[in-house]
This record gives C-alpha cells, structure tokens and sequence, in this order.
C-alpha cells in the first residue's frame, strides 16, 4: 500500500514552490515556530490571524513545520491539514500544467486567495482536474472560461463524448458549529472557575440537551459542583453532568500539549469519540523543549509541569441541533447542477464535504437530496458524486485521511459505473472503499494499521 510519507511531503513543498514560482516564507515561518503567531494557521472560523498572508503560504509554512519538528510552538492537530494537502496540491498542479488546458486562472486565483475555504475550493477543482486528465479513456480535459453565464468547471471527452464536469466545495465547517463552540466555551467558564477557587482538579463531562445558550451559567456550573460532590450523574432535562477529580501527575518529560496522546491519556478525549469539543483551565508551566532563535517567543506548545487542571468535555443530544451541524445545503448542489444543464446531457457533479467524527455520517441527508432529485424530476446529468474526507489525527500522533465516495447515478447515465470516484486518495490507493451509500465502510484506526504492519 502506497502512502503519503514525509519524504514525499519534502518532494512537495519544492514541487510546488518551484511550479508556482514561490517560496516558502521562512522567516514568518520561524517566527511561528517560535510561538510569536501561535493563529497563523487557524480556520478563520475559529479565530482570525493578525498576520494576513496568502493560504497557499499557510499551508507551505504549516506542512514545513512538520518536517522541522520538535519545534517550540507546534500545533499538531492543523499539520494533518497541511501534510495531505500540501502533497494533493503538489500532485494536481504537475498533472494540470502537463495535461490540462486553460489552467492558468486557476493557478492565479490560487496564488491570491487568504482564507482557508475559498482556497480549498479552487484545490478541489484542480485536484478533480488532474484526476480527470489521469483517467482511462479520458481526453482534451480543458477549463472553461468563467462568466456572467452558468459555466461548469470542466469540459472533457470520454469514449468520444464531450462531458462537463462542475465542482462544489461545501465550507469546512456549518456556521453553527463555531458558533456553539464558542457558547460553551463562554458559558463554561464559570463552571472551571468554580472547580479552581475550590482547588478541585476535575474532569467534568457535560451533554447539553437543549441549545446550550438557552440555559444559564450558574445553571451548568451547579449542576457540575453537584455531580462531583455527590459522585454521582446528575440528571436534568436541559443537561446531565458526570464530574471526577482529576489527580495530579508528575510530568517525567516535556508533553507536547495539545495532543492527541495527552487528551486520551489523561483526558479520555479524542476526536474520534463521543465528545464534540473539550475546553479546560490549566495552571501549567510551559517550557523551552527546543532551542529557539528568537528569544521572544510566546507561545509553547510544552508543558514542563501543572500545577492544576480542570477539563470539561461536552456534547449535545438535541436532535435539531445535530440535524444543523450535518445539514447539507441544497441550494449549492442544486446551483451546480443548474450550471451543468445547459451545456448538455452528458454531465457530473463533484461535490466536497468533511465529516466531524463526532456528528457521524450523512447518510439521511444524502438520501434526502437523492429523494427531492427522484421527486421534482428535473435536473438532468449523468452523475453527482459525494467526495466526503474524514481528517484526524491519531492518539500515536500519526495523520490520517479517509476519502469516502458516494456516487448517485442520474438520468442521463450510460455507464454502470462513473468515470471517476475517488480525488484525493484515488492515486495512493489509500482507504478507497465504498461500504453503504452516505456511510462508507468500517475501517481501523491508522494506529492499529501501523501495528499491523510493524
């Protein structure tokens, strides 16, 4: 099995600096390994970097640190990000140039992009592209010209057929995800704050029934203090609360912090499981693991020693509030297939979306749109295929992406099966199986597949 590697990461960071005539920014680049811009990186929905610098340069400059590790400031979770699709781009962009017409706007409104969404849209189209040229069969694979006028991305021929193909990237994250997240973030301070006046190390683990915003912080900080004093599950219709102490532990080494392995370690929490997010108050040290250039750096991504801890995991079970995490907008497929409909029979709708672990698949509302497409009965294409990633960082620290397919044949399909499935993983060969329509199969932990194979 061929699979990403960070020796091919190295390859592509020089690939794709020397293609797009660019170079790595390395002195921004080890002012973020210093800890002076700990936000370079981050999701804008998440929170804003003051540095305002092109994406492509957040990902060069995030897929460098990984291979510069240890480093002071080191946040691991956003290196899986950068380590794919570093190498996916860099893959995409030798392919297009060499095999594909009228790329250069592409390239162009790559190069100008500053946040994270747009830009992985534009990545999805050349990646789709490349993936397309490098297909069987497939020829005279061409970008048309965008306008005023609904225009698909793609224009290919198959088997002497000319074939359009749209791509629609749906935005990393709903809106209400950020939003929720930071409710509880907000509402849950009082609740750690409490535990901390009292010098009561927890770990407290809360699932909110109802809009967390609907129910009060004294509220939440109550029930918590109750379920840890009484060691019992506190039971009430807007939440219930679990809360046990949390014992000091000595530190033998520096821990990289956050991380996978210290969350489950000493948490019990990883992105794969139950919770949906995590939010702590630490009194910690924070050391010098590494040597630093920059004797003013800020952020450390090493604890040396805590002193205290209280840690609250959370989650919600409101059915209405799930359905808005997983929700799919309609509107953006339906666009896409609007784009397709005019320039012929013979079309596919590539559509991206990502999998919190925690919210679980989309296979209801996937087959809600198939429902309203087999309803209304007019849109035309041939194709319409859900390229859905799962990215996650293991408790081993190790990256890992799942690419899951799920592909819906339309009325002008004259093939059993489309032309193309798989985009990001498709020439790693890498977890590339179908499994249920929206689900996808069952696979191991990347942990328990390096195991296997050591």
């Amino acid at each position: 099995m061929k699979t990403f590697s960070l020796r091919d990461l190295e390859a592509a960071i020089s690939g794709v600096c020397n293609r797009l005539g660019i170079e790595v920014d390395t002195a921004l680049q080890q002012e973020y390994q210093n800890g002076k811009h700990p936000q370079l990186l981050s999701y804008e929905k998440v929170e804003i970097s003051t540095q305002q610098i092109p994406t492509i340069q957040k990902y060069l400059i995030g897929a460098q640190t990984i291979l510069n590790q240890p480093s002071h400031f080191y946040d691991i979770f956003r290196a899986c990000r950068h380590f794919f699709f570093i190498q996916i781009l860099d893959h995409a962009i030798e392919t297009v140039i060499e095999k594909v017409a009228n790329y250069e706007g592409k390239i162009e409104k790559l190069l100008r992009e500053t946040t994270f969404d747009p830009f992985d849209a534009i990545l999805y189209e050349l990646t789709v592209a490349a993936n397309y040229a490098n297909s069987p069969g497939v020829s005279n694979v061409l970008f048309l010209d965008e306008s005023t006028i609904k225009t698909p991305d793609l224009e290919l021929v198959f088997k002497n057929e000319q074939i359009f193909v749209e791509c629609k990237k749906f935005d990393r994250s709903a809106s209400i995800v950020s939003q929720i997240r930071n409710e509880i973030r907000d509402k849950t301070q009082l609740t750690l704050h409490s535990f901390h006046k009292q010098n009561q190390s927890a770990i407290i683990e809360v699932s909110f029934h109802k809009n967390p915003n609907l129910i009060s912080n004294e509220m939440i900080r109550d029930i918590c203090l109750e379920a840890y004093k009484t060691g019992k599950a506190i039971i009430d219709k807007s939440l219930t609360a679990i809360a046990k102490p949390l014992p000091y532990k000595k530190l033998d080494d520096y821990v990289l912090f956050p991380s996978p392995m210290y969350y489950w370690s000493r948490y019990g929490f990883q992105n794969k499981g139950e919770w949906f997010g995590i939010t702590s108050l630490m009194n910690a040290k924070f050391g010098r693991h590494v040597d630093v250039v920059d004797e003013d750096a800020i952020a450390s991504s090493w604890l040396d020693d805590i002193d205290y801890e209280c840690v609250l995991k959370w989650k919600i079970t409101d059915d209405n509030i799930i359905w808005r995490y997983k929700r799919l907008g309609y509107n953006l497929l339906f666009k896409g297939l609007s784009q397709l409909q005019v320039h012929g029979i013979n079309s596919v709708l590539h559509a991206w979306y990502e999998r919190d672990d925690f919210v679980g698949h989309r296979k209801n509302e996937l087959v809600d749109f198939f429902s309203r497409l087999s309803r209304d009965q007019r849109d035309i294409f041939s194709w319409i295929i859900f390229n859905e990633t799962i990215l996650d960082t293991s408790v081993g620290g190790r990256f890992d992406l799942i690419e899951l397919s799920h592909p819906i044949s339309g009325p002008t399909a004259k093939y059993q099966e489309p032309i193309l499935t798989n985009v990001f993983t498709r020439e790693h060969n890498y977890h590339h199986e179908y499994g249920e329509f929206g689900i996808g199969p069952e696979l191991p932990d990347i942990d328990e597949v390096y195991r296997e194979i050591i």
